[in-house]
Formats: C-alpha cells, sequence, structure tokens
C-alpha cells in the first residue's frame, strides 16, 4: 500500500484524496490502539517505603526471630469482665423503636446476659488454639498471625496462600475453611498465613501517627519474606482487600494471584504476574 501512495503523481493524489485522509486517520487509530494497548500492559509499581511504628526512636537492628504464641485468658481477666458487666447502667430505647437510632438497650440486655451467664470462655479460648498461632516484630510491631501448613502427602504440590481480614474482622473469620485448603487429599493443598492488621487482634498497634494500608502492605510483604516465600497466593476482603492489592502493587513479581472482595459486593480476581498495576 506504502509503494502505491509513493509512486502516485500530483493528478492521482488529488484525485485519491479521500482514500489518503482514511488511510491517515486508519493509521493514527492503529498506533494509538497500540499505545493503550502497551499501556495497560506495563508493569506499574508503588514504591515500597519503610517505617518505624514502636516506641521511641527505631532501633538499629529489627529482631527477626519467630515466637510461638498462645491465647490465653486468666479468671482475673474473666472475673473483672463480670464485674464491670454487672456494672453496666442502661438506658431506655425510643418509643416503638427497634434499631433506627442506634443498638436497642432492651435488646442489649439479652445480648449483656448471654456473654455474662452463657458465653464459655475456656471454650472459645480452646478453639482459638486449635491452629498455631506465631508473633514477630516487624517496623518496630510485634505482628500476630495464624501459620497452618499441610499435611504433607506423596505427590501433592502445596502452594503458600495469605489470608487477609477486614472490619470488624479477624483471623478467626478464616478458622472454617482452613480444612477445606489444608488438610486434602487432592493433588493440590495450601500453606495458609492469617496474619491480625496491626491494631487488630494479638498484633500490637502502632505508637506513632500516620499508619495506613500502605504500611500494613509492607509489614505483611516482609512478614511472608520472613517466613521464606517468595512467591505466593493472596486474598482480602475490606479492608483486607485494600491491603492486598497495595501489596501486589509494592512487589508484583512476588504475586501469583489475588482474589478480594469489598463492601461494594464486587470481586476481583488477578493474575498478578500477567498485569502488575492493579489500581482499582
Amino acid at each position: 500500500m506504502w509503494s502505491y501512495v509513493l509512486n502516485l503523481n500530483p493528478v492521482e493524489v488529488e484525485l485519491d484524496r479521500p482514500k489518503l485522509q482514511l488511510l491517515a486517520l486508519s493509521s493514527v487509530g492503529i498506533g494509538l490502539t497500540y499505545f493503550l494497548v502497551w499501556r495497560r500492559k506495563a508493569k506499574k509499581s508503588i514504591p515500597l517505603g519503610d517505617g518505624w511504628w514502636g516506641h521511641g526512636q527505631q532501633t538499629l537492628r529489627d529482631d527477626n526471630k519467630i515466637y510461638p504464641f498462645k491465647v490465653e485468658t486468666s479468671e482475673d481477666e474473666i472475673n473483672d469482665l463480670h464485674r464491670r458487666i454487672d456494672q453496666m447502667r442502661y438506658t431506655e430505647p425510643l418509643e416503638d423503636c427497634g434499631f433506627q437510632y442506634g443498638f436497642n438497650s432492651n435488646y442489649l440486655q439479652k445480648v449483656v446476659s448471654y456473654w455474662r451467664n452463657q458465653f464459655d470462655w475456656k471454650k472459645q479460648v480452646a478453639k482459638l488454639n486449635e491452629y498455631p498461632h506465631f508473633k514477630t516484630n516487624i517496623e518496630g510491631l510485634d505482628v500476630h498471625f495464624v501459620h497452618v501448613r499441610a499435611p504433607h502427602r506423596p505427590g501433592q504440590k502445596v502452594l503458600p496462600l495469605m489470608l487477609v481480614h477486614g472490619w470488624p474482622g479477624s483471623f478467626f473469620e478464616f478458622y472454617k475453611i482452613l480444612p477445606l485448603l489444608t488438610d486434602t487429599k487432592d493433588d493440590l493443598a495450601f500453606e495458609v498465613i492469617c496474619p491480625s492488621i496491626p491494631g487488630y487482634g494479638f498484633s500490637e498497634a502502632p505508637h506513632k501517627q500516620g499508619f495506613c494500608s500502605l504500611d500494613a502492605a509492607r509489614i505483611f510483604l516482609k512478614l511472608m519474606e520472613r517466613l521464606g516465600f517468595n512467591k505466593f497466593y493472596l486474598q482480602g476482603g475490606d479492608w483486607g482487600s485494600l491491603i492486598t492489592t497495595n501489596m501486589a502493587q509494592m512487589k508484583p513479581q512476588l504475586l501469583m494471584w489475588m482474589f478480594t472482595y469489598s463492601i461494594s459486593g464486587l470481586c476481583h480476581i488477578k493474575p498478578v504476574e500477567n498485569e502488575g498495576n492493579l489500581c482499582k
């Protein structure tokens, strides 16, 4: 086509001007299409950064050790909770009102009665300790996580998977699915890590201002690297969705796939190796 255009004489050019205009527009369109495809596929990332969220000044060296952790509740703590519950004072609810203006205080008394007289604290603590718990210090914070390894079965492939909770939530929301992921007789199983976001559950809360999802993402990336994983899968919901997305944006080369869901009800499944920019 280009040889035809270059060999045209002025008369032929004048006669074929509509064709030339169409050709020029087509060329621009093709070029723009290639540019947009390239831009979409080009891997993008956000800076990893660094931080210190512990007390006082940053120490010269991080403690990289991982310590076993056990959930414990003493009789003194339970008795103190019962004492405070017994001293609770209630206000009357609005007339003919359910929960339109907040939690109905009449129903609240039923809930409090259950917590005071029926809830089995020892049984629940034993349930929490059903899986192995650990803590490690990252950026000055003692970060808690549950780590469940799959039983070794010949010929079974085991993949590392991090599950990140949201608000209001905790690592405990994954307990029912853990056996389905780890203790399977299929040819595929997962080694699951469920961290507690700093300030949630048994993870230490930041002592400095400004902590956000980017900092949680960086801390969880450091956690996975400390555990020895250079490739892994991610799942997150609510705040966990944002944190895992930030993790993928910081180090897309570490992630294989991720699945997120948010309060909007939208689900996202991404093959991270093929697309580094996971901004929504």
